[in-house]
């Protein structure tokens, strides 16, 4: 198989992974909040249920796209799905851990650079 085939199926790791974030966000969100880079407090706990459900739709949103085969709509997707990225670095470098912020600079960068791909098929 070639490439450029296999980065078309990138888009369900994407979404499958943004899917499982968002589902453990909800069901477990003290130690979720931890791994994001910010540990939250009983009182913002329900902040970290609203970054799972946003995560969830996300997730949803990417899988249903990549299923009807909509590349071009899965790259803009992608390239706003980065938006979010990037705000959860710079909120996580601001008030949480610096190291772990980084994580989500990466992941807006690839995101970024997917949906730009993938848009341009």
């Amino acid at each position: 198989m070639e490439l450029t085939n296999l980065l078309f199926y990138f888009a369900p790791i994407i979404g499958l992974g943004t899917l499982v974030i968002g589902i453990l966000a909800v069901l477990r969100p003290q130690p979720m909040s931890k791994k994001f880079g910010i540990a939250a407090t009983h009182l913002t706990l329900p902040y970290v249920v609203s970054t799972g459900i946003r995560d969830v739709f996300m997730g949803l949103t990417v899988l249903i796209l990549f299923y009807n085969k909509n590349w071009t709509l899965l790259g803009l997707i992608n390239f706003c799905i980065s938006i979010v990225a990037v705000s959860d670095f710079l909120v996580v470098l601001k008030h949480g851990e610096k190291k772990t912020s980084f994580i989500h600079l990466f992941g807006a960068v690839l995101v970024t650079a997917y949906g730009i791909w993938l848009a341009c098929q």
